[in-house]
């Protein structure tokens, strides 16, 4: 079995690297291969709750109970989170992080929270450079909320952070007023899920992104939910993560995703167990620890128009460049020359190739000096178009007219891919491709 392994390594992952759509073929057939394997570890979908219509007609009610929770508790049990609830933190701290990325969130773009309590959320985005929207039923949260506002000295003021009480039905915002809404650990405690639905895709701007991290199964019977519950009569349900998405698609946004992501660990091995373990081994407890916490607590994405991440709002980038032809180390300082190269989308975002438009992808090429410090001679030295939009695991193939040196040395051709006037795909996380060039 070991000279199999060495022998995949030394030979096949390479020719797989090298023909993408080979290795798309092969993951496909691994794909499919699989499910009879992992069968045993799907779970069935939840079975909805069956006083859902009567909990919304309760709403008004409920909503004064959240009132009353804040306003039983002390200061100290709201002004303090996250790092109030040493139990919890690193949850939070995960759960937070996923859904940034999963939003796709920017210094500038207008967040509302809705859900807010005591704005803690709102404050962390406030020090990200969002300006902020923070949005409960409860007075009493949104008066903690400017309270851990104003005690912060870095608290942005120049953005305009913004504290409002609703009525539990309508958002007092204007229509696509914001670019982002994030609902944490909030939407299990609304009784009228189709109203607020609705509300939140009235208020979001047509590139939006709502983005929520709440509980799944077993959440409302666990034994603190109950105590909660009986103790202060707020309302705790299981959020049915397929009932949701319906509910989302019927108030009018265009896509609903779960992120397949944990807030907790799920497996801890051996350092040197790691590569064995990337081939399979210890597979299955790893899988059924997967299932259960994707069961057990949602992150959702829902995108007011497709949830394709395109280069208007990227997500991962990732290019795998290679050159289809010879390349020349050594060329003449009068001649230029042209570089044909294969170009593979191994991210999740569509690069899109219309000119002058938001997302315009082209490929460039940095020039640098071929010293010790790589002296930067010219960032923006070529840009070349894409022949058409390029979908995740799909290739193109790039022309790109490289012009005469006029001083003659070593020198060294980054080759990366750009979103114009948003970044180049290195500083994403991407890799260029380096080539020698030395001019005579």
């Amino acid at each position: 079995m070991s000279a199999v392994t060495s022998f995949f390594r030394r030979r096949a992952q390479p020719f797989l690297a090298r023909v993408p759509a080979l290795r798309s073929l092969v993951l496909t057939s691994i794909d499919v291969a699989a499910r009879p394997l992992l069968f045993p570890f799907r779970r069935g979908r939840p079975e909805a709750a069956a006083a859902a219509a009567a909990v919304a007609a309760d709403t008004d009610r409920l909503n004064r109970l959240a009132e009353t929770y804040y306003a039983t508790r002390t200061d100290a049990d709201h002004l303090g989170k996250p790092y109030s609830e040493p139990h919890a933190l690193s949850r939070r701290l995960v759960d937070v992080g996923v859904l940034l990325d999963g939003l796709r969130l920017q210094p500038g773009h207008r967040v509302l929270e809705l859900g807010a309590g005591s704005c803690w959320l709102s404050h962390m985005l406030n020090r990200f450079g969002c300006p902020t929207i923070s949005v409960d039923v409860s007075p009493t949260a949104i008066a903690l909320g400017r309270r851990l506002f104003a005690a912060d000295p870095h608290t942005n003021w120049a953005l305009n952070p913004e504290f409002l009480v609703y009525d539990g039905h309508r958002l007092p915002l204007e229509s696509a007023s914001v670019d982002r809404a994030v609902v944490y650990d909030a939407f299990h405690h609304v009784p009228n899920h189709a109203e607020i639905l609705r509300e939140l895709r009235r208020v979001l701007r047509t590139d939006g992104i709502v983005g929520l991290s709440e509980p799944g199964r077993g959440h409302a019977g666990s034994p603190s939910s109950i105590a909660e519950a009986a103790a202060t009569g707020v309302l705790e349900e299981d959020l049915v993560l397929e009932d949701l998405a319906e509910l989302a698609v019927d108030a009018g946004f265009g896509a609903a995703r779960v992120v397949v992501d944990t807030g907790a660990p799920l497996l801890e091995i051996d350092a040197k167990d790691l590569r064995r373990f990337m081939g399979g081994r210890g597979f299955s407890r790893y899988w059924r620890n997967l299932c259960a916490e994707l069961d057990g607590h949602h992150y959702i994405l829902l995108f007011a128009e497709s949830g394709e991440p395109t280069t208007r709002q990227p997500h991962r980038l990732k290019a795998v460049i290679r050159p289809l032809t010879a390349v020349p180390r050594t060329v003449r300082h009068s001649e230029g020359h042209r570089l044909s190269l294969d170009v593979y989308n191994a991210g999740d975002t569509r690069w899109l190739c219309s000119e002058q438009s938001a997302g315009w992808t082209r490929a460039g090429i940095h020039l640098h000096r071929s010293d010790e410090q790589r002296a930067l001679v010219d960032y923006d030295w070529v840009r070349t178009p894409l022949p058409h939009d390029v979908p995740p695991e799909r290739n193109a193939r790039i022309e790109l007219e490289v012009p005469p040196i006029e001083h003659p040395g070593d020198y060294v051709l980054v080759v990366d891919l750009v979103i114009e006037g948003v970044a180049w795909f290195a500083d994403r996380g991407s890799m260029p491709l380096h080539l020698d060039w030395r001019v005579v």
